[in-house]
């Protein structure tokens, strides 16, 4: 829709995002026992973890799929209805999902408490301004890795090196974004040719 910027409206946007959802998670119901391997996160909103659909979805899909996933739901989701959101959370994590609170940047980090949330991983916006921001923002986020565990902090949305230097300095060691992607690639890419020199050594 050129022109519009939907995120200008809060409740198109959302019903927008709904839309995507269910279609989500119809495509990922067909999927569950053919092409999906391995962990999958989904970015769903508060509000389809209590309709129809998802009661639907969860009935097609297997237990094991079912703990393989984790449901991310962004942070002014949950905040416009805590109530909403705690009860889909129990629901959810009861099923055998996790949850992880997806939004969080370096300005809104100070709200966050995991265990208050009961959110099993936190997804923190990689900006380069945290560098700038000085000690304190920094110990903020290392305690938030220390008390949560660091398996349970991604720092996303990374584009280049030094977010991945800054993320390992705090104690990171989950990462998501452009810049990893590239290296997956690189090294997919390298593993193949070094597959294709091996095959052909064989066959001289």
């Amino acid at each position: 829709m050129p022109g519009v910027n939907l995120l200008s409206n809060r409740w198109l946007f959302q019903h927008l995002t709904e839309t995507l959802d269910r279609r989500m998670l119809s495509m990922l119901a067909k999927t569950d026992h053919i092409t999906i391997s391995g962990d999958i996160s989904v970015n769903l909103n508060v509000g389809t973890l209590l309709s129809n659909e998802f009661l639907t979805f969860d009935d097609n899909i297997t237990a094991s799929r079912r703990g393989a996933m984790v449901i991310e739901l962004q942070l002014v989701d949950i905040f416009a209805d805590l109530g909403a959101y705690q009860f889909a959370r129990e629901f959810v994590q009861e099923k055998g999902y996790r949850i992880c609170l997806d939004g969080v940047t370096h300005e809104t980090i100070e709200l966050i408490d995991r265990d208050r949330l009961g959110v099993d991983m936190i997804k923190i916006f990689w900006h380069p301004e945290i560098v700038d921001a000085g000690e304190a923002m920094h110990g903020r986020i290392r305690h938030l890795v220390d008390s949560s565990g660091e398996s349970r902090i991604v720092l996303c949305r990374v584009d280049n090196r030094e977010a991945v230097d800054f993320g390992q300095m705090v104690g990171v060691n989950l990462f998501q974004g452009r810049y990893v992607e590239n290296l997956i690639a690189e090294d997919n890419r390298r593993r193949e040719l070094l597959r294709l020199k091996r095959r052909i050594e064989r066959s001289t």
